[in-house]
């Protein structure tokens, strides 16, 4: 057989080109796509990826060095995957090897050869007919020889603890020929804090909306490549979970295998939950994947996959990347959430790329929402998409009623602070808490209060390193920055002046905790955000005890806005909104329309109807108006025409350039050099506006600057980005970056 003699490689050194290696005849059939190898660089070694196989090096052969080491019986990266790595790299403006070690998790990339060990007992297939013969009278080996059969094998460890039978009597079958033992690597199962989920082994019936969106599902899946992706937009509690369901499990019946994408950790649990109970007695195993995971977990859960053993894999935004091979079916829940935008390079959107992974290997791809973002509408409305809807609730239920509460004619506390809670919303919790019902009340600030001033002075606590004011977090007695993580303790007088006096302004999670304690004696309650949900399992737990009743309100973060089913839930306030609707980002409207139906849609999800109370200051902004009215269609065209007017995505793709240094001057000048560069280039073609400061001008002491840019195809630009603003030398500490399909203005 003939052997490439060649390969090409892309170092995990951050470069924007690939090296071409000579494979040594010790090592010729060992290289493989996708495959780690080390390499020698200079006078050290590195680690590097083969991405191809030329048939001759871009330089002289006599200066091709060989290959060290392959490492790995393997390649650690599917074929697949390292296709959709080089889209990443061209689309997202970055070097093909930080999107291999994007796809291939630090874990796995420091111990791939590492892992627990342990014996993997499994029947011999064809063999019951001497089984009967030999295993007459031994009871034991007979109990233990059916469990394999009904099982189809499993670790001996747990073997032993499932039946109750000595390891003995289990190398006695493999002693006998029935059995085959086998040394592979131990994962050891998640712990979730929710095993279970009520009926999550059951198959209710599907409406006929949903027996229609099954069919449509089928009728895409039979065409080329998978066929288009399914925007699957359905109204809160419609039951697009059912659908997710029902589609994994055509596909894994088929011998195929799925990922299930959620936003957000806190999802996970119960997700999950849902997941593997509609999987119990199909000896299928689910993995999981998400940040929240220790090293050793995330390892091993990746070894898992890609040795075959899992196939269905749920997580979060680096979930895509699991190493399934087989692909049959990927889910993207809650496609709108900011939550799959990565923040660092290389930044891509897991949405987006789940499209493309699933055109790459043929898989069909669900994206599901009741407030689907405009750029999924967008395609939908140019049938890139199969827009596919569900415009009601399952069994009946009716969505909730949502009262605006205007607090400008809210009687303000005596103490001047913020109106935390209305009358109104006050008298809701109250009353559902008489009857046994539960609520959500939703404010998205984490600490007790926003910032603190002088009321003498007007002086605020800033962050020394981020042009931001220092959150205030009274259970600790401490600031905190959230962008820099700075902190220190809270002043007792005035920095400035001297006053002893200072106002606590806004409110965050704490305050609102402090605000149902005071209104509601002796209420049950849980806090979730990311401050109280830093323990392992925290919000599994947390959920199981609202989902038990054994807590009567939950409050938090935007992480119990979406996705979660409380049938109990009956009444939902949002507290603190205004705040969202004024940042500088175009896409404001849009985020707080979405957060409040989905808010809005935890009410009312059984047989009780629910009622929601929004809280505002603005109570007739066309967001909270088409919120209140459940409107989605309505506020789309309203914010379509304002988008198209101003040439916004969707109808435009913005990028957004970043500059950021130690001297405001130095970033503002680079800044202004690649303005310069990039209008000789393009001319008229491409409108290049001067650059600004960052709506956060400062972040960790670095000056920040932007270049905010609209195109039409991200195509006819980003080479001349790479090669205008990424690839030259810019002053030592100037970092630069490019964000395709930018979320975050701020």
């Amino acid at each position: 057989m003939n052997y490439p003699e060649f390969v090409r490689v892309a170092p995990e050194l951050g470069l924007d080109r690939l090296f071409d290696y000579r494979i040594p005849e010790r090592l010729q059939g060992q290289v493989g796509l996708g495959q780690r190898l080390r390499v020698p660089w200079g006078r050290r070694s590195i680690m590097a990826y083969a991405v191809e196989f030329p048939a001759q090096p871009e330089v002289e052969k006599e200066k091709v060095r060989d290959i060290e080491e392959v490492a790995g019986e393997r390649p650690l990266i599917p074929a697949s995957l390292c296709q959709l790595a080089r889209w990443m790299s061209d689309y997202y403006a970055c070097d093909l090897g930080a999107a291999l070690r994007t796809i291939l998790p630090g874990p796995v990339r420091s111990h791939e050869g590492s892992g627990k060990t342990a014996w993997w007992i499994e029947p011999v297939a064809g063999r019951a007919e001497l089984a009967a013969q030999v295993l007459k009278g031994a009871r034991s080996q007979l109990k233990a020889w059916g469990h394999l059969q009904s099982t189809g094998g499993g670790w001996l460890t747990a073997l032993v603890r499932e039946t109750g039978i000595g390891t003995a009597v289990w190398r006695a079958l493999v002693d006998r020929g029935l059995a085959e033992r086998s040394e592979k690597r131990f994962v050891q199962a998640e712990e979730m804090a929710e095993e279970g989920w009520p009926d999550a082994d059951k198959k209710p019936e599907l409406g006929e909306e949903q027996t229609q969106a099954m069919a449509a599902w089928q009728e895409e899946r039979k065409k080329e490549k998978g066929g288009r992706a399914i925007l699957l937009e359905g109204v809160t509690g419609s039951g697009k979970t059912e659908i997710y369901l029902r589609a994994m499990e055509g596909v894994l019946a088929e011998g195929k295998n799925a990922i299930i994408l959620v936003p957000e950790i806190s999802l996970t649990p119960q997700t999950v939950a849902r997941f593997r109970g509609r999987l119990v007695g199909q000896k299928i195993r689910l993995s999981v994947l998400h940040s929240g995971q220790s090293v050793a977990e995330r390892r091993e859960s990746w070894h898992e996959i890609r040795e075959g053993r899992a196939r269905v894999v749920i997580g979060a935004r680096s979930a895509l990347f699991a190493p399934l091979e087989n692909l049959g079916l990927i889910v993207v829940d809650e496609e709108h959430d900011g939550g799959y935008k990565q923040a660092e390079a290389p930044r891509y959107h897991a949405r987006d790329l789940a499209v493309v992974r699933g055109r790459i290997e043929g898989a069909p791809v669900i994206l599901g929402s009741a407030t689907p973002s405009l750029e999924s509408g967008y395609n939908a409305d140019r049938e890139k998409y199969r827009r596919v809807r569900l415009t009601h609730r399952v069994d009946g239920a009716k969505l909730p009623k949502v009262h605006v509460v205007d607090l400008r004619k809210e009687n303000k506390p005596s103490q001047g602070g913020p109106i935390i809670l209305s009358a109104d919303l006050s008298k809701a919790l109250e009353d559902r808490r008489q009857k046994g019902e539960q609520s959500l009340v939703l404010l998205n600030r984490r600490g007790y209060a926003p910032s603190v001033q002088c009321p003498h002075c007007g002086h605020v606590e800033e962050c020394e390193q981020c042009a931001v004011p220092m959150t205030y977090h009274r259970g600790e007695g401490r600031l905190r920055c959230h962008f820099c993580s700075a902190e220190k303790p809270s002043p007792h007088k005035c920095a400035e002046c001297g006053s002893p006096v200072l106002k606590f302004t806004g409110a965050g999670t704490e305050r609102l905790e402090e605000a149902v304690a005071a209104a509601l004696p002796g209420v049950r309650w849980t806090r979730m955000d990311s401050d109280s949900m830093k323990a392992r399992g925290a919000h599994g737990k947390a959920l199981a005890a609202f989902r038990e009743g054994r807590t009567e309100i939950l409050l938090g973060t935007q992480m119990i806005a979406k996705g979660l089913h409380f049938p109990k839930v009956t009444c939902v306030g949002v507290v603190g909104v205004d705040g969202a609707l004024n940042l500088p980002d175009f896409r404001a409207s849009e985020r707080v329309f979405q957060l409040l139906v989905q808010v809005a849609g935890r009410a009312g999800r059984g047989e009780i109807p629910g009622e929601v109370f929004v809280q505002t200051y603005t109570p007739f902004h066309p967001a909270i108006q088409f919120a209140r009215h459940h409107d989605v269609n309505g506020f789309r065209e309203q914010e379509l025409e304002y988008r198209k007017a101003h040439g916004y995505p969707p109808y435009r793709r913005a990028i957004l350039v970043s500059f950021s240094g130690p001297s405001e001057a130095q970033a503002k000048a680079s800044a202004e050099h690649a303005v310069k560069r990039l209008r000789e280039i393009w001319k008229e073609k491409v409108e290049v506006p001067d650059p600004g400061p960052a709506p956060i001008a400062r972040v960790e002491g670095r000056f920040r600057f932007q270049i905010f840019l609209l195109v039409e195809k991200v195509g006819d630009v980003i080479g001349d980005l790479k090669r205008e603003v990424l690839a030259p030398k810019w002053p030592t500490g100037l970092r630069v970056s490019v964000d395709v399909d930018a979320q975050d203005l701020l």
